[in-house]
C-alpha cells in the first residue's frame, strides 16, 4: 500500500511549543514540518535541548524514510515523516532537559566526585516524557512496537508522569480499545 505525502507543509513560528504532539500529527497525517524559532530568544542556550534531539533520534528509528534538517544554531527543524514501523526498539533517554548533561556539579546535579555518583534533580528528561509521545504512535505502526526505554523512571522530573502513572491511567484506555499486548 503506497502513502502519499502531502506537499502541504506544516509550520509553526512559536518554536518548541507543543514540540511532541506537532511531530506526531506530521507522522499521522504524512506531512512535512517547519519548526522555526526554537528558544531563538535565549541568548546562553538557544535551539533544542538534548531531550528533544533524543526523541528525534527516537522517531528517526521508528520510521523508515524520516529526513530530520536541523539549523546550526538548533532553532529551526524540517521534518519529513516517513513510514512508521514500529519493531523493536531500544533508546536511552537522556538524563537531563537542560543544554549541557545535567549531572555536573553547577547546580543542576549532586556532584560528590564521584561520576558514578551524580543524581538527576528536577530539571531531568524523564522515561515519561518519552512514553507520552510515543504512545500515541504505538497502534499505527506497520509492525508492533515494542519499546524498552532507558532513564530516569522515579517520577520526580518537574511535570513528566512516571511509568507507573502511563500505566495505571493511559495503558487501560488502550486496552478498551484492543490495543496492547494483553488485548
Amino acid at each position: 500500500k503506497n502513502i502519499t505525502m502531502s506537499t502541504t507543509t506544516i509550520k509553526f513560528e512559536d518554536g518548541a511549543v507543543q514540540f511532541r504532539q506537532r511531530l506526531i500529527v506530521s507522522i499521522l497525517s504524512h506531512r512535512p514540518l517547519l519548526i522555526r524559532n526554537i528558544r531563538s530568544d535565549d541568548l546562553e542556550s538557544p535551539g533544542l535541548r538534548e531531550h528533544e534531539a533524543s526523541f528525534l533520534r527516537l522517531l528517526d528509528r521508528m520510521t523508515n524514510g524520516s529526513t530530520i534538517e536541523i539549523n546550526a544554531t538548533g532553532t529551526q527543524i524540517r521534518f519529513k515523516p516517513g513510514l512508521l514501523l514500529g519493531g523493536e526498539i531500544v533508546h536511552t533517554c537522556p538524563a537531563s532537559k537542560s543544554s549541557s548533561d545535567g549531572l555536573s556539579g553547577n547546580g543542576d546535579g549532586i556532584d560528590n566526585g564521584n561520576s558514578s555518583t551524580l543524581l538527576p534533580t528536577s530539571n531531568c528528561a524523564s522515561v515519561g516524557w518519552f512514553l507520552e509521545g510515543i504512545l500515541p504512535l504505538a497502534p499505527f505502526g506497520k509492525n508492533p512496537l515494542h519499546l524498552t526505554l532507558e532513564g530516569i523512571t522515579d517520577g520526580t522530573c518537574d511535570m513528566d508522569p512516571s511509568p507507573d502513572y502511563i500505566a495505571t491511567s493511559i495503558l487501560p484506555l488502550f486496552l478498551r480499545f484492543g490495543i496492547g499486548a494483553d488485548a
